[in-house]
């Protein structure tokens, strides 16, 4: 049985829900390639232009490369996002599942989930790029784990908002348009967190304690939103 008959049964428990949502998602990546080849092929032109429109000046270019980093990752999972969701419409696997009786807010979990898989894959591959080309240390912990910390906020707000869009006819222009703004105090937070311990001198705790807690604070706030309204967005 696959996973989507299994949905429409509605025999699964809440985490099982998830589960196999999650694994619906893997699997039809897996087939087609469609979310992260998109996400992987702008991440790496992003990369390579910023290198070499900065080549002649390498110290602005290390100054810059925080943010060029996270710009990257902001609009590179925006064009993931837009994707997964298509994908959903156009295969008509959503309706589908949204016809079993399972919880909404599962599905709005196991999407978070997948995207989250989706984008950290595509980190994974950046990361070792943006150190080469900027030669500074992103491979060290407290960068990944501030990566981690910003997907998990940016994906949860990301989900929901393309859920709202993604019906309408300007879903192109309405996804940047209203999830870049709301992303931004957790990117703005992330950033600083990560140009600070990718400096010369890791900072102290104290001095990036607040940067790490308004992006925790911003994780948990739109996961539970998200729980929380999924339902009503999906009806919608």
């Amino acid at each position: 049985m696959t996973e989507e008959n299994k949905l429409a049964s509605g025999n699964l428990s809440y985490m099982a829900t998830v589960r196999a949502i999650v694994w619906k998602d893997l699997t039809m990546e897996w087939h087609t390639g469609q979310i992260l080849s998109v996400m992987l092929v702008f991440s790496l032109t992003a990369a390579i232009i910023y290198n070499f429109a900065l080549y002649g000046s390498l110290a602005a270019a290390r100054d810059a490369s925080t943010g060029f980093l996270w710009v990257t990752i902001l609009l590179a999972g925006t064009l993931g996002l837009n994707r997964s969701l298509m994908a959903e419409q156009e295969n008509r696997s959503l309706e589908a599942i949204l016809m079993a009786p399972i919880d909404r807010s599962a599905i709005y979990v196991g999407k978070v989930i997948s995207v989250i898989i989706f984008t950290l894959a595509m980190e994974a591959i950046l990361v070792p790029i943006f150190t080469a080309f900027f030669n500074k240390p992103f491979w060290r912990p407290q960068v990944l784990f501030i990566l981690i910390l910003g997907t998990i906020g940016y994906v949860a707000a990301g989900v929901l908002i393309t859920s709202m869009t993604v019906q309408t006819r300007t879903r192109e222009v309405l996804l940047p348009v209203l999830l870049l703004p709301l992303t931004l105090p957790v990117v703005l937070a992330a950033a600083q967190v990560t140009a600070a311990y990718v400096a010369a001198v890791p900072p102290e705790w104290s001095e990036v304690q607040f940067a790490v807690s308004l992006v925790v604070a911003y994780d948990i706030f739109m996961v539970t939103a998200g729980f929380l309204t999924y339902h009503y967005v999906v009806e919608e």
